[in-house]
């Protein structure tokens, strides 16, 4: 079972991190959010869309009891995430498509997410292990661990529209 003290340290971060990345995100122009700030870069409205599929929910159709501690896991993923300057190619599915998207659809979408991703935190069991997708070279994460992934994945693209927001016209 999650302690509640780490339910709340997740509920606190994960709030915080979604908080960041929409606000980091409203501080584009409208007219530039869909476009390519640099060369071999997505756009800022591509690495929303990105977030958005990324961070709906956790892979947890079928789960089972976790027969480890519910965050032993996290010591192998927060590294992934740490060094912001390392790249990662996207998985196919949660690559974007190049559609024009209004940021403000895109917020209202961020939104949603978010209060999906916190409900969870508040009613699910954390401590269950989620089968429905095994993180290539760790395995089955659980849904505390999911979140958690979440809230660096977050962070990371934050990282990411800070550095585009320096190269755009505002």
């Amino acid at each position: 079972m999650v302690t509640p003290t780490h339910k709340n340290e997740l509920r606190t971060a994960l709030a915080a991190a979604f908080d960041r990345f929409s606000d980091k995100l409203s501080s584009f122009d409208p007219d530039v959010v869909n476009e390519i700030p640099f060369a071999g870069s997505w756009t800022p409205a591509q690495v929303a869309v990105h977030i958005i599929m990324a961070t709906d929910g956790v892979p947890d159709t079928h789960t089972s009891p976790a027969h480890r501690p519910y965050d032993a896991n996290l010591v192998k993923i927060r590294p992934w995430w740490e060094d912001l300057n390392q790249k990662f190619t996207s998985p196919e599915p949660l690559r974007p498509d190049t559609e024009p998207r209004s940021a403000k659809i895109l917020l209202e979408e961020l939104s949603r997410v978010r209060a999906k991703d916190l409900m969870l935190v508040d009613k699910a069991d954390l401590s269950a292990v989620c089968l429905d997708f095994e993180l290539p070279s760790i395995g089955y994460l659980t849904r505390f661990e999911w979140l958690w992934f979440i809230e660096m994945h977050l962070k990371r693209h934050e990282f990411q529209l800070s550095n585009m927001l320096t190269r755009v016209p505002q």
